[in-house]
């Protein structure tokens, strides 16, 4: 599961990196930003006849959710590769 305040940093950072003039397509990049805050804020599934509301991480097996995380690990691993490029030190996986 991924946080979602990490995920949607993540989101804006990438989406930030490969927008033209703040824009993606014909969204802007805060456009998609809220767009991700709803998909993840208004999640809800059906169990026993019940239905709840998920409070944490995205729906499983979400195209958006899959794409979201795979943003997500993307911006990390940067981050982990340019904090050990700066120490001399070697990532592989």
């Amino acid at each position: 599961m991924i946080p979602k305040g990490g995920a949607l940093d993540g989101l804006y950072r990438f989406c930030t990196k490969h927008a033209t003039e703040h824009t993606i397509g014909s969204l802007t990049v805060n456009t998609i930003i809220r767009l991700a805050c709803l998909v993840l804020d208004t999640n809800c599934f059906l169990f026993d006849n019940k239905y709840y509301k998920q409070i944490r991480g995205g729906a499983m097996g979400s195209p958006f959710t899959m794409t979201l995380a795979n943003i997500y690990m993307h911006e990390w691993e940067q981050s982990l590769i340019q904090h050990q490029h700066e120490r001399n030190e070697l990532y592989g996986r």
